[in-house]
């Protein structure tokens, strides 16, 4: 994801490629670690104000808010941040 973090294109061939329907079910992982990286990632796609929407639209809202309930401390401020 560090190439997801410097470049808009990049940011635009990973949501395209599908990457957003594989790390929502990873949001309800009972692995922290696992967890914790699925929302990051979410978080950097989220950079690109276009990938948000497609984030909302692939139902990520459910699987956010159970971050927010049972995520680590970083999980849940990145689950924030997805949002915003």
């Amino acid at each position: 994801m560090q190439l997801a973090k410097k470049r808009a294109d990049n940011l635009a061939l990973i949501d395209e490629s599908g990457a957003v329907a594989a790390l929502i079910p990873l949001l309800w992982c009972s692995d922290s670690w696992t967890q914790e990286h699925a929302v990051t990632a979410l978080l950097n796609l989220s950079l690109l104000e276009e990938n948000k929407a497609l984030i909302t639209n692939a139902g990520a809202v459910k699987s956010l808010i159970y971050v927010l309930k049972r995520g680590t401390k970083t999980s849940k401020q990145n689950a924030v941040l997805v949002s915003c």
